[in-house]
């Protein structure tokens, strides 16, 4: 199956929550009166927080982490100062044996660490117990063309050690990083910039009655009791794409790109478009629906070898809002991706 991350440009003059749906994330980050470790879970709370540690870059619209590395940390004994997205609600806390799929994708950069230890942990898959990070995705290195990305992995035994695996390597501070992480019936699968590896956890080792969920942001790996009386350093992350649904994968596809093998109309639309493309089969079709958020609204399949009614359908979109959409088709010969608007729809849809 072909994977995209949406480059979507974000508004550099909204808060991160304005511009990304974090209606399924807390935020774990720093009060500014004395760094001081807070959490903010209310969602409308989340929409309009910023502060100078949670922002949004002023130029390209990016989700910004900075860390100081004199941060206070969570009350369940962590050693690192933090700014991340935990996965909270319906959606996550999931048990080990879910035989549902659970995913996240993320485009992001790393764009300061601390030279005397350059780490940051970028995504993760946590659980509720202690000693359960069954998965963290680090960022190592400072120098240009040394750095790397690894999944750091627990081993499913009675150690529960940690191993790592790099999965991207001879990468400098600003290079863009697509990744996503999956979790099903025990299974880890993360792929990095296209590299992917993959771990198996059993009820053998692993408590049955744990929760897992995601993680996302900046968890930098050091702190002011590393050396002594060392300066304040920052680690600073900026995030361009996060989604929790698979459809939304590691390879970048330009939205203002002329695609030829098939055409929408009307364009605006109000309740229903016109699809027609110039593929006679579309072996495995998929058709998918973005909103501007890049968040999956429809999808239809067709494993047949065309599309019913032959070349052309009609799709209804009357349950969908007014606004800026995305609609995609994925096949065996295909896969491309028009704008498409939705305007003037119904009062009494």
């Amino acid at each position: 199956m072909v994977n995209f991350v949406y480059s979507l440009a974000q508004d550099p003059t909204l808060t991160p929550g304005a511009n990304f749906d974090l209606s399924a994330w807390k935020l774990q980050t720093l009060r500014e009166s004395d760094n001081s470790f807070t959490e903010i879970s209310n969602t409308s709370e989340l929409k309009v927080h910023s502060s100078k540690f949670f922002y949004t870059d002023g130029t390209d619209g990016a989700m910004v982490f900075r860390v100081p590395s004199n941060g206070g940390t969570t009350s369940s004994g962590t050693k690192y100062p933090r700014v991340e997205l935990r996965q909270t609600g319906a959606s996550g806390n999931w048990k080990l044996s879910d035989e549902n799929e659970h995913y996240l994708t993320a485009q992001c950069q790393v764009i300061e660490v601390a030279q005397v230890k350059p780490k940051t942990i970028i995504g993760q898959i946590h659980g509720s117990e202690s000693n359960s990070e069954m998965l963290k995705l680090r960022w190592t290195g400072y120098k240009d063309g040394e750095c790397f990305v690894e999944a750091r992995f627990q081993t499913n035994d009675n150690a529960g050690s940690e191993y790592g695996v790099k999965l991207a390597t001879g990468l400098s501070l600003g290079d863009m990083i697509d990744y996503s992480i999956s979790m099903k019936n025990g299974e880890v699968i993360v792929t990095v910039n296209g590299n992917s590896a993959s771990q198996t956890y059993t009820s053998q080792f692993y408590g049955t009655t744990d929760r897992y969920y995601f993680k996302a942001g900046n968890y930098i790996q050091w702190n002011d009791e590393i050396v002594s009386a060392p300066p304040v350093v920052f680690g600073v992350n900026k995030l361009y794409k996060l989604s929790l649904h698979r459809d939304t994968g590691t390879s970048i596809i330009d939205l203002n790109e002329v695609n030829k093998s098939f055409k929408i109309y009307p364009n605006p639309a109000i309740d229903y478009v016109i699809l027609e493309t110039n593929s006679s089969k579309l072996s495995n079709a998929k058709l998918q629906i973005f909103d501007e958020s890049g968040r999956l609204r429809m999808e239809m399949n067709y494993p047949k070898s065309q599309l019913p009614g032959g070349n052309s359908q009609r799709i209804s979109l009357s349950e969908l809002e007014s606004g800026l959409y995305y609609i995609r088709i994925i096949s065996d010969s295909m896969a491309e991706t028009k704008k498409l608007l939705i305007s003037n729809q119904q009062e009494n849809r």
